[in-house]
């Protein structure tokens, strides 16, 4: 059930003139006012923002939007007002969609006047991209105040499968308050909304009653299943649970100055919490208090996200967006909290009295859980698929990549395009001048790198730091076509010589193939010049030209990376001298893209590496080297398309 904030359905939307965006994967701005919530604009990256213009200066009160996906990811945004569109005053900040509806959901702020209004992403629970389906804005709503009206704490979090425990009732048997009652309840001061219905607010003194199990008080919800019938428990070896929470911790206990927020608890203690102890915040490894410093400095109200997944027996924890550890783990009967967990008492706390507490203001709390086996794309961890861990390659070198971070690709990891072409900076020219390859198309968030190849050409590329002559690389990644129309990029892994003499000294496409949804991945092993053969051809090939091998490689339909038989190792193209200006695979005399299969509407699907990326090398001394790039090949290099 979802209680909004505040509604505006009483009146007419103000009507909107015109709407503009940040650049689009094909699904346009104006989809977003069209009434229909089949159709929605998405952006991807931190900070992606859809503009609407009302034509002149209107008293605005609240807007309602609906999310595509809006029932199994929660989106974080901003809301913001201008004049003039280039001054922003923000009348709502990191708001949280409830992740739970495909509806539209409405978003109440103090009533101001603007002519613009604008809506700034931050991503959602599952990936950078931010995508709205349908866009309403309503006209002032008399709250005057900015907030709407929130009588209990379950008109702003959907408290469906949750249970409130109180530090309030008799001693060892504090008050506990299950659904339906939930919905309808609030107890002021410990567990009711905040002045401006953002937020849900959890007090616990010092004094307050504890359960048998602690001798310490709480205000804290405890997960649920069954719309509040059934305690949840689940395992950390089957299935996928993720907790997310958007919340600030703004009160802290005298002489104690510790709280919890937000944890994994056991059967019978607790797994992993985020606490803050004074100035300092950790997460925690069971009785091990300070396993990892999240920061030494936070400002208490400094409000920010708190995320943990567990999936295949590990526990990762989150702090806004940034992996901070990873604990190895096997338990059952599991369940995540939220709230003020109080740590202290009358006993290490003084003055014991109801005005010495903790507190934590919750702006938004999601819970999923899933069926599949890892993260959603939180990184690799040395899984038994990976060739590293099946063949004993030893610990990955400094430069592998986990993806461990938000943003651009690591600069001390990885090159990127170092031009300006079109004014961007950070790209350069694509294969053949058609299309460029750009920075901003690879980027980093929940424990992946996307690669997006786009409609109008752009791709990515990357070149990693290490130069060796001798090593071991691997690639755990997925590709995807989802566009409707036009052609295919060619999802790209290589290995090139470090002085760019690729007639030279060879090069090694070990991952190249024009369908990124083939069965089959292609391998090209470009032969510098000399006599050189290969396991598929029958006698050394004869030096003096840029020969090509072509190796074909099945791909295990569970995508574990197996080689079938009737594809293992065998020509995939033949042996023949290679034309000049004719790529690789290409008959003589064939476009190397066919022309006008560029279209507006259809979408990019961008390439996602996951888990461990880079070499396990072996040194030796002497020698050319080479570096790894990968990349999805642009235009003029195969067709027009998307990869995922």
């Amino acid at each position: 059930m979802f209680h909004p904030v505040a509604s505006a359905a009483d009146t007419s939307p103000l009507e909107v003139k015109s709407v503009t965006a940040s650049p689009d994967d094909g699904n346009v701005p104006a989809n977003t006012l069209d009434n229909n919530l089949s159709t929605r604009w998405s952006s991807q990256g931190d900070g992606a923002w859809i503009r609407y213009d009302l034509g002149s200066a209107k008293t605005v009160g609240s807007v309602s939007l609906a999310w595509h996906q809006g029932n199994s990811r929660t989106n974080t945004f901003d809301v913001q007002l201008s004049d003039d569109g280039s001054s922003w005053k923000t009348a709502l900040a990191r708001k949280t969609s409830n992740g739970s509806t495909l509806e539209q959901q409405s978003y109440d702020f103090a009533d101001a006047s603007a002519r613009y209004v604008r809506i700034v992403g931050h991503g959602n629970t599952v990936n950078a991209w931010t995508s709205i389906a349908e866009t309403d804005i309503y006209g002032a709503d008399g709250t005057g105040g900015g907030g709407g009206s929130c009588a209990y704490p379950a008109d702003v979090l959907d408290l469906t499968n949750w249970y409130i425990g109180l530090p309030v009732g008799k001693e060892e048997s504090p008050t506990n308050v299950y659904q339906p009652e939930l919905d309808t309840y609030a107890n002021d001061p410990w567990f009711i909304t905040a002045d401006d219905c953002a937020a849900v607010r959890f007090r616990a003194p010092v004094n307050g009653v504890t359960t048998s199990g602690s001798k310490y008080p709480r205000s804290e919800l405890r997960e649920m299943t069954d719309s509040g019938e059934t305690k949840a428990s689940w395992s950390s070896t089957s299935g996928t649970h993720t907790m997310v929470i958007d919340q600030a911790i703004t009160d802290l206990p005298e002489k104690t100055p510790n709280v919890v927020a937000g944890q994994i608890h056991g059967g019978s203690d607790d797994l992993s919490v985020f606490r803050l102890e004074g100035k300092k915040l950790y997460v925690t490894d069971g009785d091990e208090k300070h396993h990892k410093l999240v920061t030494d400095d936070y400002e208490l109200g400094t409000r920010f996200q708190a995320k943990f997944v567990v999936s295949d027996g590990k526990i990762k924890a989150y702090y806004n967006g940034q992996l901070q550890t990873t604990l190895s783990k096997n338990f059952s009967g599991a369940y995540f909290k939220a709230g003020a967990y109080t740590q202290a008492n009358c006993d290490n706390s003084q003055p014991c009295s109801d005005d010495n507490y903790g507190q934590v203001k919750i702006y938004g709390l999601n819970v999923t859980h899933g069926n599949g086996g890892g993260d959603g794309g939180s990184g690799g961890d040395g899984d038994s698929t990976e060739a590293a861990k099946r063949y004993g390659w030893g610990t990955p070198l400094p430069i592998s990549d986990e993806f461990d971070y938000t943003g651009p690709v690591d600069p001390a990891k990885w090159d990127v395009p170092s031009g300006s072409v079109g004014g961007t900076a950070q790209c350069w020219e694509g294969h053949s001048e058609n299309g460029r390859r750009c920075g901003k198309n690879s980027t980093v968030a929940d424990g992946m790198m996307t690669m997006r190849g786009e409609a109008n050409g752009d791709t990515g590329w990357i070149r990693q730091h290490e130069a060796t002559q001798y090593g071991r690389w691997e690639i755990r990644s997925r590709s995807r076509n989802i566009g409707s129309e036009g052609g295919l990029y060619h999802p790209l892994h290589l290995i090139w010589p470090t002085d760019g003499s690729r007639l030279e000294n060879g090069e090694y496409d070990w991952v190249e193939y024009s369908d990124p949804d083939a069965q089959c991945l292609t391998a090209f092993l470009h032969y510098p010049k000399s006599p050189f053969g290969q396991e598929g051809t029958p006698r050394p090939l004869p030096p003096g030209h840029d020969e090509v091998a072509q190796l074909r490689v099945r791909v295990d339909a569970q995508g574990a990376g197996r080689l079938r038989r009737r594809c293992r190792m065998v020509p995939a193209g033949g042996r023949r001298e290679r034309r000049p200006g004719e790529h690789p695979g290409h008959a003589p005399g064939e476009p190397r893209h066919p022309a006008g299969q560029l279209h507006r509407r259809q979408r990019p699907a961008p390439g996602r590496v996951r888990g461990r990326l880079g070499p396990h090398l072996r040194r030796r001394a002497g020698g050319r080297g080479s570096r790894s790039r990968r990349g999805l090949s642009g235009p003029g290099h195969g067709r027009h398309g998307k990869s995922r």
